[in-house]
Order: C-alpha cells, then sequence, then structure tokens
C-alpha cells in the first residue's frame, strides 16, 4: 500500500513538472480539447526557449498573416478552417467557413520536413485561443496526436473593456507579449492552396 502511494505521488509529481507551462482550462466545456493542455503566450515562449523541438502551429487563415501579423517562431502555417467567399455565416456577419479537409495531412507532411510526428509537442495558436484551435486539436487526437497544446490567449489577445480601447485586443496574446511579430511572410512557410 505504502508503495502503491509513493507510486502515485510521483505520477502527479512528475506529470506537474511536465505541465509545469498549463494554463487554466477554459471554463466553456466548448473550448476545451480532448487533450486537455492549455497553455498562454508568455509560457509558449518559455516553452520553446527551454525545449526547441516544442513546434508552434498557427491555425489562422492567410489573410490573418498578412493582414494582423504573425510570428516567424510558427514553424508551421496551415489554416484549420477556410472561408468561402460563396455566402454569408447563418450565425455571425461574416463570410462562411468550413473545417479544412487536409489540415491533418498538411500539418504532417510540414511536421515531417521538421523531423517531427504524432509523439512532438504542439501549440496551436488561433486568434484568441478558441474557436479555430480547439476544433483542430480534436482533429489531431483523433490521428494520435496527445501532445497537443492550446494557446489560450491566442496571437491577438483578448479584447480591453474599457476606456477609449474598448473592444481593441489589446489584453495577453503573443503580438502583446513582447515577442517577435511581423507581416512580412515568408516564402518557405507560406501557407498556398493546391
Amino acid at each position: 500500500m505504502k508503495k502503491l502511494a509513493i507510486a502515485a505521488a510521483l505520477a502527479v509529481t512528475t506529470t506537474f513538472c511536465v505541465n509545469s507551462f498549463a494554463a487554466p482550462a477554459p471554463t466553456d466545456p466548448k473550448k476545451q480539447t480532448p487533450q486537455g493542455l492549455y497553455i498562454d503566450a508568455k509560457e509558449t515562449i518559455d516553452l520553446m526557449k527551454k525545449d526547441p523541438k516544442v513546434i508552434l502551429v498557427d491555425v489562422r487563415t492567410p489573410a490573418e498573416w498578412q493582414f494582423v501579423g504573425h510570428t516567424h517562431a510558427a514553424q508551421i502555417m496551415i489554416p484549420s478552417i477556410l472561408f468561402k467567399y460563396d455566402a454569408l455565416d447563418d450565425k455571425k456577419p461574416r463570410y462562411r467557413s468550413v473545417p479544412n479537409a487536409n489540415f491533418v495531412s498538411e500539418l504532417e507532411e510540414q511536421a515531417a520536413k521538421l523531423g517531427a510526428d504524432e509523439e512532438s509537442t504542439y501549440i496551436l495558436m488561433c486568434r484568441s485561443g478558441a474557436t479555430r484551435a480547439q476544433p483542430a486539436a480534436k482533429m489531431l487526437d483523433q490521428y494520435g496526436y496527445k501532445n497537443v497544446y492550446i494557446m489560450t490567449d491566442g496571437f491577438e489577445g483578448s479584447k480591453t473593456k474599457d476606456g477609449d480601447k474598448a473592444g481593441f485586443r489589446l489584453i495577453n496574446g503573443w503580438k502583446n507579449s513582447g515577442a517577435p511579430w511581423t507581416y512580412k511572410l515568408e516564402k518557405e512557410k507560406a501557407f498556398l492552396e493546391k
């Protein structure tokens, strides 16, 4: 019994040490992932410094990369959803979106070039941390990817609630963390439709 208690304590300690970069899980169950791994932008930067094998995947759209900015630290840039310009979304005032049916195969192709596979650690980054990263994590889980984190504050971060900048995404997120970002696309990483 004593050995069992020690083993359980070691397992908890090991899990805590491995997941010491762990932002709290989103309270909204719709934003949670099967992997249950969450990290914020600042923790992502620290983790990538400590472990250069960690792969940052930007799952936003090419238009966002070009007009909102992106980071060269993202080794893979593949949209998890694509906008279709043939109709508007039924629920939101925007063009309708559809999942990128080739997301997993495109990610696997890019990961292989980096010497990575389904055992590697990935961090998925969308605009604000859920609507596109979470479905991408679910897709990857179905293919055996268990080490997939969601960057909970995304590239742009959260909106301010007060003052003359109310509604602007100026709180947390990669763009507001002090980490480098740019508007200049890299030919080697740019997503091109096939």
